[in-house]
């Protein structure tokens, strides 16, 4: 370390998503300059080892869904809770056209955010839908699991109101 700045060399890591933290005289703290995810149960930085010649996450020249944040309020756990939903291309120019529905729900150690934020699961709906292998569907990211009186995470996003208990 000099001047305060330091740096670290790691071996190759494995192909896939990679949560980390920073242990700076024994405090665990997240990297400022990444994005946060929640992993392992906690906020943690990240990052991606992509693997060669997979682009179905990527961003590409065709029509895009939405991943919209929602809010409700859960009666079985007596607090207020996040989903996110993808809906795709041209939704809301066909309001009353029917859609099947995906729900993706985490297990332990990750949130509804994850879905979107870390999995790209928009983007991939968005790529699967434009090259025919997947058909028009919304899909609901759920947390997956349930805590009485848990609370829900920080969010910067508009909060949309009260949805009645779906799950």
């Amino acid at each position: 370390m000099k001047d305060g700045v330091w740096a670290v060399t790691t071996p190759p890591l494995v192909v896939g998503f990679h949560c980390y933290w920073l242990v700076i005289h024994g405090v665990t703290v997240t990297d400022p300059q990444s994005e946060t995810f929640f992993g392992y149960g906690k906020i943690s930085g990240g990052l991606e080892v992509p693997s060669k010649g997979e682009d179905f996450y990527d961003v590409r020249k065709v029509s895009h869904g939405e991943a919209r944040e929602h809010w409700y309020f859960s009666k079985t756990t007596a607090a207020w809770r996040r989903i996110f939903v993808y809906t795709p291309p041209d939704y809301d120019q066909n309001p009353k056209a029917r859609s099947p529905v995906l729900y993706l729900q985490h297990g332990s150690g990750e949130d509804e955010r994850s879905w979107v934020v870390q999995g790209r699961a928009n983007l991939i709906m968005d790529n699967l839908i434009a090259e025919k292998k997947a058909k028009l569907m919304i899909v609901v990211m759920e947390k997956g699991y349930a805590r009485p009186g848990e609370q829900p995470p920080p969010s910067r996003s508009n909060f949309v109101g009260a949805l009645d208990d779906v799950f």
